[in-house]
């Protein structure tokens, strides 16, 4: 027996005296080993699997349920995806990730009962492979189960219902968390703070009502539309869009409690949905923030777009303008006015589909613009204007004349970069410790400028190619990182070389021994780097149009650690 693990294995054989010490040894170095869990931790987890391995197999006088002792009886089924489980599996044991969680009370057996359900996902620690989702419902009612956690789900059973597979966590099912998740779940009917919805589930919150609009949603089929209800929610944490199925008749300024809404993320923005299920009633609170106070907070900056937000109210500078006209797919010719724009955060794009009130031949200019849409290409927003009565033009911009916003960089932590949207105009600074073995020259596609694989392009097949140079960087600041692609002139610029004599030294000594230049010169240096960020679900990454080493004085440095560790 290890020592390292005796007092643990000691405190579990207290409770199950005829458990295997060597099985309890193994159990605690896996939770150790593979899960990072140290055995002060894992012991909850480890006792209780001994317990269920030594529990009889019949109902005991101890109140041990049938449905517990009828689980003991079966073969536990261990499986790593969904794909390995058939409509009939009992007993099934399975590692998933809990996705959602939805809180919702029902009627069993005449009792009013909370049974949660969700969506879960196989195969939790696998980065970047392919992984199923499944629905669930938890009869149990289980602590354990947070959106973000990883657990092994213990005596689950597979339900299958019109061909849809799910699993049913059943009272006696084991619940043992493997990774604590990073968010709460919501009591059922409990309001929730706007600035918290950021996944699907069914919620309740207490929102002031800023804007309504009749709308329509044309059948994909050509049979006709249904109308519908857009409009914005806010409280003091936030604001939110909805859609409402049912009929929406609130006043500007109400202040609504809304049960049983349904939130779906469109691209990268939730958005509140009310069905025949939701209730909506007047709600009284003197301490409620106001209508003007709501709409003054929840102006949006262009470093919080996301793709797919809508009825946004957001004030930016009209920086260069162009009109672009085209034939619609009914023949009609239409116009849209396209352009960059910027605010104090940073810069994107906008399309105006109306023509502006203000000529596009004398900007800057600076707008408010109400209710506008969100939409990315290539991960930079664009603000879509749909009429010109959304444009107020203003006398004077409310970040004063000192700020140029031609030519401002805004200034981010990586971390911040790296959790926030896909931004544009940013600068960041961070360490630089990796050099990806693709650095040097590469060739990229005539058509689409992709990056050739083995000389082939992803859209366009095999192709010739045309050279190009960049590094590829992942950058750290000691809680985040991010990969950076340095473009041909800055890349020249860094290593002091033309594209020539990185052609030759390649060509001379070879790709590897290039890549271990480069990383002898840049491991471990901090790099400030400027350009547009991309996040995605493959992470973040800088595409870079200026990047600089940041020189230390080492005895400066030498100094503060002294004085920081209090070194003589």
């Amino acid at each position: 027996m290890s020592a390292e693990y005796d007092i643990h294995v000691q405190e579990v054989l207290k409770q199950v005296p005829d458990a295997d010490p060597d099985k309890i040894v193994d159990a605690f170095i896996r939770y150790e080993k593979d899960f990072l869990i140290p055995p002060a931790d894992a012991i909850r987890a480890v006792l209780r699997r001994f317990q269920g391995e030594s529990a009889p197999s019949s109902t005991s006088s101890t109140g041990q349920s049938s449905s517990s002792s009828q689980r003991q009886s079966l073969p536990v089924k261990k499986v790593e995806r969904f794909s390995e489980l058939a409509a009939d599996d009992k007993n099934v044991e399975i590692e998933v990730e809990i996705i959602t969680h939805n809180a919702r009370t029902t009627m069993v057996r005449g009792e009013e009962k909370t049974v949660p359900y969700g969506l879960l996902e196989d195969m939790p620690w696998e980065e970047g492979g392919e992984s199923t989702r499944w629905q669930f419902k938890d009869w149990g009612n289980s602590p354990n189960l947070h959106p973000g956690a990883i657990v092994r789900l213990e005596g689950v059973s597979v339900n299958e219902y019109q061909g849809q597979m799910s699993l049913n966590i059943n009272q006696s099912s084991g619940v043992i968390i493997l990774r604590e998740g990073t968010r709460t779940v919501s009591k059922p009917g409990e309001p929730v703070d706007i600035g918290t919805i950021k996944n699907e589930g069914t919620i309740t919150i207490v929102g002031r009502l800023l804007a309504s609009r009749q709308d329509k949603i044309h059948r994909k089929d050509g049979t006709g539309s249904i109308d519908v209800v857009r409009g914005r929610l806010a409280d003091d944490t936030g604001a939110i869009g909805f859609l409402s199925w049912e009929p929406f008749e609130h006043e500007i300024g109400s202040l609504l409690k809304i049960e049983n809404s349904q939130v779906r993320c469109f691209r990268d923005t939730p958005e509140l949905n009310f069905g025949s299920g939701t209730k909506i009633e007047i709600f009284h609170d003197s301490n409620f923030a106001s209508t003007d106070d709501l709409a003054a907070t929840s102006i949006c900056k262009i470093e919080d777009l996301r793709d797919g937000a809508s009825d946004i109210d957001i004030i930016i500078e009209f920086q260069k303008m162009v009109k672009r006209s085209f034939t619609g797919k009914d023949g009609e010719e239409k116009s849209v006015w396209s352009g960059d724009v910027a605010d104090p955060t940073g810069r994107c794009r906008s399309s105006i589909w109306s023509e502006p009130p203000f000529d596009i031949n004398a900007l800057p200019i600076t707008v408010r613009v109400r209710g506008a849409r969100v939409r990315a290409w290539q991960g930079v927003p664009d603000i879509t204007i749909d009429d010109a009565s959304q444009i107020e033009v203003m006398a004077a911009t409310p970040w004063g004349d000192d700020i140029d916003l031609a030519n401002n960089l805004v200034e981010v932590d990586l971390s911040d970069l790296v959790s926030g949207p896909s931004r544009v105009g940013i600068k960041t600074i961070g360490t630089v410790v990796s050099v990806r073995e693709d650095s040097g020259i590469i060739k990229r596609c005539p058509e689409c400028r992709r990056v050739l694989r083995d000389g082939s392009c992803f859209n366009h097949g095999e192709q010739d190619g045309n050279p190009d140079v960049r590094i590829r960087f992942v950058l750290d600041d000691g809680r985040s990182t991010l990969s950076l692609f340095v473009n041909k002139e800055s890349t020249v610029q860094l290593l002091s070389m033309t594209e020539q004599q990185i052609v030759t030294a390649i060509e001379k000594d070879g790709q590897v021994e290039f890549v271990q230049m480069i990383r002898e010169n840049f491991l471990g240096r901090n790099i400030s780097a400027s350009g547009r960020s991309i996040v995605d679900d493959n992470g973040a990454m800088l595409l870079a149009d200026d990047v600089s080493i940041i020189e230390s004085d080492s005895a400066l440095a030498a100094t503060e650690l002294r004085a920081k560790w209090g070194v003589v």
